[in-house]
């Protein structure tokens, strides 16, 4: 399963060509999520996963600057930490690399803008082949983000995708839970990939007037049976 689910990141990428007791912590949270444009670690990353030139790269100390955010990876019973950012300002295609802690630290908040330093590794424990092994996180700006179980607002569009498949594949896993997510309006009760048609799709039940199609919102709710419940839905410029 970790093989197939590794293959769906470098799908939606392709469609882009689309710490520890250490933390340095900031004096204010930031209530829009903060972002990092960066196309040079978009470029490293296509070449990486795309061209498969990783082994290029193992066992090189390196740093990262982006946003944090965490997988529930049902798939494989495991949490997975990411640091992501944007290649350009359409926001259309992004980057992101997994992160591996020895120990796991005190996390920043999901959302929240970090530097990452630590090894390239290979290890066929991590999604896509590779990691940043002994992870160490500087906190640059603490994320004011929604209180909930699963928060995909605080994501690039590939890892929604991941965290979604997670969610549609094993619901029972995520019963109950309390849920944000971003798209566009696909229909009155569903949305869609911010960008990209046919990539996926998520239901949703509300009392609140939908937006038209292909307006860009916030869905909030409960997820019962994969179809997010009793959901507020709200439009947003941040994506």
């Amino acid at each position: 399963m970790k093989k197939t689910l590794a293959i769906f990141i470098s799908i939606v990428f392709a469609f882009g060509m689309c710490a520890c007791g250490q933390q340095k912590k900031s004096t204010a949270a930031a209530k829009t999520l903060p972002t990092i444009i960066d196309t040079t670690e978009y470029v490293l990353y296509q070449n990486i996963f795309m061209n498969e030139i990783g082994s290029d790269y193992e066992g090189k100390a390196v740093t990262k600057k982006g946003t944090f955010t965490t997988i529930h990876d049902e798939f494989n019973n495991v949490t997975r930490y990411y640091v992501w950012g944007y290649n350009d300002q359409t926001k259309c295609c992004d980057w992101q690399w997994e992160l591996h802690f020895k120990d796991i630290p005190k996390l920043p908040a999901n959302g929240s803008l970090v530097e990452a330093v630590g090894t390239f590794t290979a290890d066929e424990k991590s999604l896509d082949g590779y990691w940043i092994d002994d992870a160490k996180l500087t906190v640059k700006k603490e994320y004011n983000g929604p209180e909930c179980d699963v928060d995909l607002t605080s994501m690039g569009g590939t890892l929604e995708r991941v965290q979604l498949i997670n969610i549609q594949q094993h619901p029972e896993k995520f019963e109950g839970d309390n849920i944000y997510v971003y798209g566009r309006v696909y229909s009155p009760t569903s949305i869609q990939h911010p960008y990209y048609d046919n990539t996926w799709t998520q239901e949703f039940s509300t009392t609140d007037t939908t937006p038209a199609t292909g307006t860009v919102v916030i869905v909030s709710g409960i997820l019962k049976n994969g179809i997010i419940t009793e959901s507020k839905v709200s439009e947003t410029n941040q994506y």
